[in-house]
């Protein structure tokens, strides 16, 4: 899996003015744990993360974050966004220890243009990501699904996912993936329906008028 570098600095003070006062200035939050590990209350500048967030195309990634002259290997856990505009003020890592399993979430990628969207059917995508449960060397970037064959009707649910061994997937096997519907009744189609009854409608009245 492909590693990423991220230089942070401790936070000598926390608390929601501390944090406030740090995103102000252009820094993310955060928190870096682990199990049997201390845990480390981080900032680091937005403007670095944002860079490596395009770059990753928000793939699952190793960030080797280093901070007091140390390196720690962490996946993200959880980022919370400014819910006015989105961007990230508070991210979680988690340490990966090479021989402990770990719960990450991976993003879905379908791939190729299914049969039924050929035909004129819908793709209807529910679950863009899963969340997997394995060791650190095994964790995939992303979980790809080719959707060549997928006619209109069918889906693709969380136990047709094949993946290495060793690598489990936590949501519930029944979950559906993604699904290809038939052609839905456009809008146009819809006014053209009601508009003979509305015509209708207006001949009554003009009637009662008389």
């Amino acid at each position: 899996m492909k590693k990423v570098k991220l230089l942070a600095k401790i936070r000598e003070k926390t608390g929601t003015r501390e944090s406030r006062r740090l995103r102000g200035k252009g820094f993310i939050t955060g928190e870096v744990y682990g199990a049997k590990e201390k845990n480390y209350h981080i900032f680091f500048e937005r403007r670095e993360f944002e860079k490596i967030w395009r770059e990753i195309h928000g793939e699952t990634v190793i960030f080797e974050i280093e901070f007091n002259d140390k390196k720690y290997s962490t996946v993200i856990k959880e980022i919370q966004r400014d819910v006015l505009y989105g961007y990230p003020i508070h991210i979680d890592f988690q340490i990966l220890h090479e021989k402990e399993e770990i719960t990450v979430p991976v993003p879905v990628i379908l791939k190729g243009e299914a049969k039924g969207v050929k035909s004129g059917g819908i793709l209807e995508h529910f679950a863009h990501q899963l969340h997997i449960r394995t060791i650190p060397s095994k964790i995939p970037s992303h979980i790809e699904i080719d959707i060549s064959d997928l006619d209109i009707g069918e889906s693709i649910h969380v136990r047709d996912i094949k993946l290495e061994e060793g690598i489990k997937i936590e949501e519930s096997p029944d979950e559906t993936i993604c699904t290809i519907v038939g052609k839905r009744v456009t809008e146009v189609t819809a006014q053209e329906i009601i508009a003979p009854e509305i015509k209708e409608e207006k001949g009554e009245e003009k009637k009662k008028k008389e």
